[in-house]
């Protein structure tokens, strides 16, 4: 019977090993055979040590006798082929040969041992790898291996020693394609297409610390349901004979020749492969960079016409790559490449040529950031690999929109261009001032079109905000020297103080901006208002300028809110509504009146949230957020209920804008669902419910109307959870699961389809609280067991990381109760009870602590009823139960007050 997998010894323990081994093994290598035996036997190193050169040594003796050996096949020991089937490694048996490869064979096997009907890879490797060496390398990296969990990565099954001591690995077994083969004859967008799902592989390898390092086309397949699958993650670093962390004992790192067995492929290798450097996830971005040149060209990028390893070898270190598009017709082996040549020019040759940058520092930063390159070239978008000028980013952006767009952008630029000129006419001659108005107001039509309604189409696409910005920084440059020439002029200065509010959006969206550059918003919010507020008296009657006015006003209120300044937030918010009430008053035309009043609920609905949140800062003050959430419903009940408005406002979209109606109806729910939070922290859980069910059945409606939209789906997840809190609380367990249910579904969807580490990944580990509670208590209790398990492993996992975070150890005890209680319905009654004493424990903990206090009590309470519902009033320990049951109750209420369902447990405990 053959060993174990990776069991036939005990690992190296450390550093110290490995370089015990290389010292040893050099001082005897060039001794004479016959003297070996006695220097090794007197070395004064641990036996695991001496083992391992003792096997070195024996390899070292076969391979300097017949140097062909390290060439034959790993398989070269079965005298036919055909003998190999029937084989056993470990529980798997050979069912039939695949192929061979520069490090040994494939072949197809079977489980052999009963414990599941299974098909495998198993990679034998030839004699000469070092099998222990590779082995205990192996074992080091399988920890992180076992983290690699992705579709398009074969999964890595097994490794262990044959039974004549060779070193084999056990891997999914794919059917598929080379990816280069699969690609030909399909259009760019199939082929780049292939290449966003091994590029999203590869990054999810990067995320979890592994490089591949042997990226080449017989490494990546494709299966016949064009699904990417790559393989032999892990065995690449395993093999390395370079790598520092356990490079094999003897090797010389400066002089491994083209032709010595190495974990890389040399006509796909980088650079400091080659030199025997080490690698980085740079190594795999510049191999990605080489297959995704031949899946586009259909030949490599560099060493085409190498006939030997050395030739190859050099090609990569020196010879730069041809310009994708630059090749010749009669060198190109793609059949498509007539037709594709032309789109290569550009995006596709820079994004190839910088993955190919021979200077690390100049390939792409990640693959995520190639992949996004590649996807703002499907899309339109501009690419990083080419410098942001601002010719480029404008004729992106004409070529993904209609006619009147690029004329709109061609008029800006000129107009803008001879603006400071022509203003300084003006105070030569009337007839100049007025031609300068009139200029005025054609380039106010044109940047508001241009900058603000497009631009708010592009800004949730990849790049678009990048590329919006870019635009907006050059407006207001533009726009500057005609500022300074007429510095008191209202519409000069309104539609600057639009452009900067604009910029002041984007630089402080906390969804597309990062944390850092909120003191560059702040600058630009209050230049921004400074300019708005002095051309109010002159400018208030135009509702565009009202509009970025008041939305600078909010993006004010924002930045306020994320530094804790809560009544600043507040007072920037009511100014917001002054100012729109105030331009409503005079009549704006239906457009106008459209976009204010949305603007006006989505202040209400900040608002609300700043009085009174159940998870964010707020000001505590739940009366007041009832109030605004109020005036926000009256808002947009009153939008959706006017067709004619909702018209105007659809009647400029664009291709892909949400319809108003049904943004509108998301907002509603929103603040449904808002209230429906508010009523939760007043402990008024019929009036909760209420709202919840109210706002679950809109965002149904809108999922529904658009089930793609990702955004709607969460808002149906959210409201849903929310319900189900409410009808847990209020006892109609039914009904909660219906709720919950929904909720779960929804999740499941977002985490499917929302791209690789979207944020959705665990939200039902954040659900499970609710689903588990509910299937409890219609009785599907083994259901429920599963369920909990998600969200006490997330909890585990949060008390492990911080032991002393109150809030993870009190929502940890918490599901160890429901556990428990779903235990005891199971029949399992010593583990339930053991399970909720310990929760019981860890809550006590914590019912002085003031972050946690109230429901660190509630929880207790709930803990110490259950026991006494369990093990009856002849219990020694029932009086004490009941009188820290009733103790954690009152505790609680001081805090605030009890809602009707912890009131109900008080009274069972009286």
């Amino acid at each position: 019977m053959s060993t174990p997998p990776l069991e036939r010894k005990k690992p190296l323990s450390s550093d110290a090993d490995w370089n015990a081994i290389k010292r040893l093994f050099e001082s005897l290598i060039d001794l004479p055979v016959s003297e070996r035996a006695a220097q090794l036997a007197s070395a004064e190193v641990s036996s695991a040590v001496r083992a391992e050169v003792q096997m070195l040594l024996a390899h070292h003796a076969d391979n300097t006798s017949d140097n062909a050996f390290l060439r034959e096949p790993a398989a070269a020991n079965f005298s036919d082929p055909s003998t190999a089937e029937g084989q056993r490694f470990g529980p798997w048996e050979i069912v039939q040969r695949l192929g061979v490869g520069g490090m040994g064979e494939v072949f197809e096997a079977r489980r052999a041992d009963g414990s599941f009907d299974g098909r495998a890879a198993i990679k034998l490797l030839r004699r000469g790898m070092n099998s222990v060496v590779v082995l205990q390398r192996f074992a080091l990296e399988r920890q992180a291996l076992a983290r690699l969990n992705h579709p398009h990565i074969a999964t890595l099954l097994d490794a262990g020693l044959s039974p004549d001591g060779q070193p084999f690995f056990v891997m999914e077994l794919v059917t598929g394609v080379p990816i280069t083969d699969a690609v030909r004859g399909q259009p760019l967008e199939a082929r780049l297409a292939l290449f966003l799902q091994l590029a999203d592989a590869v990054a999810h390898a990067h995320r979890k610390l592994l490089v591949h390092r042997d990226l080449k086309p017989s490494n990546v397949l494709v299966t016949a349901e064009s699904q990417v699958k790559l393989l032999d993650f892990g065995i690449a670093k395993a093999l390395d004979p370079n790598d520092d962390e356990g490079a094999t004992p003897g090797a010389d790192q400066n002089n491994i020749t083209a032709d010595s067995p190495r974990p890389y492929t040399l006509n796909y290798a980088s650079p400091e492969q080659v030199r025997g450097e080490s690698v980085s996830t740079a190594t795999d971005i510049y191999s990605l960079g080489g297959l995704l040149y031949q899946m586009l060209t259909g030949q490599r990028p560099t060493g085409r016409s190498a006939t030997n390893a050395t030739d190859a070898a050099r090609s990569v270190l020196e010879e730069t790559p041809t310009r994708p598009s630059s090749l010749s017709d009669n060198t190109a082996q793609d059949p498509q490449w007539l037709s594709t040549r032309k789109r290569l020019q550009g995006d596709l040759d820079n994004i190839l040529l910088k993955a190919l940058e021979k200077n690390i520092e100049r390939r792409y930063a990640s693959v995520d950031a190639m992949a996004q390159d590649v996807r703002s070239f499907l899309s339109g978008h501009a690419v990083s690999a080419r410098a942001p000028t601002a010719r480029y980013l404008a004729g992106k952006f004409v070529a993904r929109n209609k006619v009147s767009v690029a004329a709109a952008a061609l008029a800006l630029l000129a107009t803008v261009g001879g603006f400071a000129a022509t203003l300084w006419q003006a105070r030569e001659a009337r007839l100049a001032r007025d031609e300068a108005r009139q200029q005025l107001g054609q380039i106010k039509r044109i940047t508001t079109d241009l900058v603000f309604r497009f631009g708010d189409t592009v800004t949730s696409l990849p790049g678009g905000a990048k590329a919006q910005e870019a635009l907006l920084k050059q407006t207001v440059a533009s726009l500057e020297p005609a500022l300074k020439s007429a510095p008191t002029d209202p519409d000069l200065m309104a539609l600057m103080a639009s452009a900067l509010g604009r910029l002041a959006e984007l630089q402080g969206n906390t969804a597309m901006a990062a944390p850092e550059r909120n003191a560059e918003a702040e600058t630009t919010v209050a230049r921004a208002l400074q300019l708005g507020e002095a051309a109010w008296p002159a400018k208030r009657d135009d509702w565009r300028f009202v509009n970025w006015l008041a939305r600078t006003w909010v993006v004010k209120a924002q930045l306020a809110r994320g530094k804790g300044q809560l009544q600043e937030a507040t007072a920037a918010l009511q100014t917001m509504v002054a100012r729109t009430q105030e331009a409503l008053a005079l009549k704006p035309s239906e457009e106008g009146q459209a976009y204010l009043l949305a603007g006006i609920a989505n202040a209400h609905i900040m608002s609300a949230q700043v009085h009174a949140h159940h998870r964010l800062p707020s000001r505590n003050q739940p009366a007041e957020a009832l109030q605004q959430y109020a005036l926000a419903e009256a808002t947009l009940s009153d939008l959706l209920a006017r067709k004619s408005l909702l018209d105007v406002m659809d009647r400029d979209a664009v291709e892909g804008d949400v319809k108003t109606e049904v943004y509108l109806t998301h907002q509603l729910a929103a603040t449904l669902g808002g209230r429906a939070q508010i009523h939760q922290m007043n402990e008024d859980l019929p009036a909760m419910g209420a709202q919840a069910a109210a706002a679950v059945a809109l965002h149904q409606s809108n999922v529904a109307r658009e089930p793609k939209n990702l955004a709607w789906r969460n808002g149906l997840m959210t409201e849903s959870n929310t319900l189900a809190i409410a009808l847990l609380r209020l006892g109609d367990a039914p009904g909660a699961l219906q709720a919950s249910t929904l909720s779960w579904q929804a999740a499941e969807v977002l985490a499917r389809d929302g791209g690789a580490n979207n944020q959705w990944l665990s939200s039902q580990a954040s659900l499970s609280a609710q689903h588990g509670r509910a299937l409890a208590g219609v009785g599907r209790h083994e259901e429920a067991l599963k369920v909990y398990d998600l969200g006490l492993q997330s909890w585990a996992d949060k008390v492990k990381a911080n032991a002393s975070d109150s809030n993870a150890t009190r929502r940890l005890a918490w599901f160890q109760i429901q556990r428990a209680r779903t235990e005891h319905a199971l029949g399992r009654a010593a583990q339930a009870t053991a399970l909720i004493v310990t929760a019981n424990a860890s809550l006590r903990s914590l019912t002085q602590d003031t972050a946690v206090a109230r429901d660190a009590n509630l929880s207790l309470a709930e803990g110490l009823s259950t026991l006494l519902r369990w093990r009856g009033a002849a219990d020694a320990d029932t009086a004490a139960w009941k009188r820290d049951g009733l103790a954690a109750l009152e505790a609680a209420a001081a805090i605030k007050p009890l809602g009707a369902d912890q009131i109900a447990l008080r009274e069972s405990l009286r």
